[in-house]
């Protein structure tokens, strides 16, 4: 996902500073995918607006998309070659959700529904990138303040900016024709930052006097985070009360989604760290992904790609395979919901030159994955930035002729399908093997 260049800057130096130290004592791992609930007998049902979006799908930035000057026609074409079948339109600057066509331009959202192409609302959930004129009695409180310039942070502990996130859906849904709502980055930041870099929020004053009152007494003084955070019975109870204040804004939001416009889709969004368990998510981001899915039961839940494991320069493009035993305990708490996933794919060859890219044989090969991995749908970070850095498919074979698709480049190879017309061209190898995408996914053509 996106988190932004000046953003990379930051999680680089989370990287490094967190390392493996020992965080606080953390509290147990809540009960969650053992199916020991009453959603044990409800099994997933594939209704018509989730087809609308099955499959692959990508994130686009507007802004960066109009600054590259690509047409609708030019986005439409790049699309069909990596069969994408919805578009995630990713707004991370301040909009209250009012019709504005510079910020959506209506010929691209015509484009794309002539296609049959979904469109989806992505908003962040914890953060405005820019200028906003949201108080700054709003934001969030770090250990260590944060570095990046340009970037506001909210506290869901503020009732005042959760109402202002359910009023700009609202408005959205007034004013647009899409297939769904989600908000990524809905969490406390940050992975483990406790014991390294101190980006931890939130700590405010509001947030800790907002605590003591819940579970301390109402005359009671303010609490310290210090004093807490060395309370392991208080800071078991500060843990479940990030949670709960990230659940209540899932509930808001779904609710708000559902009585403006019952069709359209809502994604919760949850993260995927390898060798993270649910009980560390949940201490460290405030995500109680079980809980998620069990009591605000959104149409989808996506599990986003950890910095610490897209900043990873050596990440196979199977590494979501480690993200099976999250996906394993969603599964089991709530059958009903559908999974995706979401990848980062350009943000760190992007930012470090030395780093090889992702190219199409990366990415192609994570989508393919994680369909066949149990996933409905998947994306990823960005489309308008992988054109600018090059790493987009940029054309198809001339001869469109029906083929055999062979798992690799050899006669022996095993048929992934019998007659398949290619969507890309992907990479040559010697006089006749061609690496195309197809609707059956990635794989190679003998021509002769």
């Amino acid at each position: 996902m996106r988190i932004g260049l000046l953003k990379i800057l930051a999680c680089l130096y989370l990287i490094v500073l967190c390392g493996c130290k020992t965080s606080p004592p953390s509290p147990k791992d809540k009960p969650g995918g053992e199916g020991d609930d009453d959603h044990t007998n409800q099994v997933f049902v594939e209704t018509d607006q989730l087809k609308k979006i099955k499959g692959n799908s990508i994130q686009i930035d507007p802004s960066v998309l109009y600054q590259q000057e690509i047409s609708p026609e030019r986005l439409i074409a790049d699309l069909k070659m990596a069969n994408i079948k919805s578009v995630h339109f990713f707004i991370a600057g301040f909009w209250d959700g009012s019709k504005n066509d510079q910020l959506l331009r209506p010929e691209y959202l015509t484009a794309l529904k002539k296609e049959g192409i979904g469109i989806w609302i992505m908003l962040l959930g914890n953060c405005i990138y820019g200028t906003s004129t949201l108080p700054k009695e709003w934001h969030m409180e770090f250990l260590t303040p944060y570095p990046s310039q340009g970037i506001s942070f909210y506290s869901f502990h503020r009732p005042e900016f959760v109402d202002w996130q359910v009023n700009r859906v609202k408005q959205i849904l007034q004013n647009y024709e899409i297939e769904g709502v989600e908000f990524a980055e809905s969490y406390f930041p940050e992975w483990k930052t406790l014991a390294g870099n101190g980006f931890y929020g939130d700590i405010s004053l509001f947030a800790r006097k907002k605590f003591t009152e819940k579970y301390v007494g109402s005359n009671s003084a303010t609490l310290s985070f210090d004093f807490i955070r060395k309370d392991i019975t208080l800071y078991n109870k500060w843990v479940d009360f990030r949670v709960d204040a990230i659940l209540q804004f899932n509930k808001r939001i779904k609710a708000a989604v559902k009585e403006v416009a019952p069709d359209v889709l809502y994604a919760a969004w949850g993260m995927g760290v390898r060798n993270g368990t649910m009980g560390e998510i949940r201490e460290h981001f405030g995500l109680d992904m079980i809980q998620l899915v069990k009591d605000v039961q959104p149409d989808i839940m996506v599990l986003q790609t950890s910095a610490q494991d897209w900043l990873d320069p050596q990440l196979p493009y199977d590494y979501l395979k480690e993200y099976a035993a999250l996906t394993k305990a969603i599964q089991a708490a709530n059958p009903k919901v559908a999974l995706s996933i979401q990848a980062d794919i350009v943000s760190l060859g992007y930012s470090d030159p030395k780093v090889a890219k992702r190219f199409p044989e990366w990415w192609l090969r994570f989508f393919d994955f994680s369909l066949k991995s149990g996933y409905y749908t998947n994306t990823a970070y960005e489309y308008a930035f992988s054109k600018k850095d090059g790493i987009w498919l940029k054309e198809n074979l001339s001869d469109r002729t029906p083929r055999k698709l062979y798992k690799d480049a050899s006669l022996q190879a095993e048929v992934l399908a019998e007659a398949v017309v290619p969507l890309a061209l992907v990479q040559t190898q010697g006089d006749h093997w061609k690496m195309v995408y197809t609707e059956k996914g990635l794989g190679w053509f003998y021509l002769n």
